[in-house]
């Protein structure tokens, strides 16, 4: 009977492995996650560039890469706000692999890369490896005039985000 229950577990596991963060990036759903950080925040963080940052995973939109790799697009403005009349200053868009519990995830060009990865409390850790956006909107896969570079070091190795409270789409 043990054998039985085992052999049937062998069976049904592929079929219950689903890509990393599914549940937060869903295949067929709209996701949005975002922070603004506050005065206290920066303060704290005298060297973080980013101020506001948005993940938009828009599935359709954006089909399954190579892979079954999904796309995910950052939002970001930076403390010194470049355009303040919009929504966001710089964007970076990359199709993401899994990777352990968590995707690796990377432009068509050479930009850098970011990890997502579960934090706590529900929130979405994105992990920069050290990223190039370029100015939002900018259409091209390469990377534009006015780029900014966003490394990991010294202040923004990590941003912590939460399930966005406002309409989730392509801005």
């Amino acid at each position: 009977m043990r054998l039985a229950f085992a052999f049937l577990l062998l069976l049904a596991a592929p079929a219950v492995q689903a890509r990393p963060l599914e549940r937060e990036l869903p295949p067929k759903a709209n996701a949005c996650w975002e922070r603004s950080y506050d005065a206290a925040h920066l303060a704290k963080h005298p060297r973080q560039k980013v101020a506001r940052i948005r993940l938009l995973h828009a599935p359709e939109n954006w089909q399954p890469g190579e892979g079954g790799s999904v796309y995910v697009m950052l939002h970001i403005n930076l403390r010194e706000r470049v355009k303040p009349d919009q929504g966001f200053d710089y964007q970076l868009g990359g199709f993401c692999r899994a990777a352990g519990q968590g995707l690796l995830c990377r432009p068509e060009w050479d930009a850098g890369s970011w990890r997502i990865e579960r934090g706590p409390n529900g929130a979405l850790d994105i992990r920069n490896a050290g990223i190039t956006a370029n100015p939002d909107p900018y259409d091209a896969e390469e990377i534009a005039d006015g780029a900014i570079r966003i490394p990991a070091k010294p202040d923004d190795g990590v941003w912590r985000l939460s399930p966005a409270a406002g309409p989730c789409r392509l801005e």
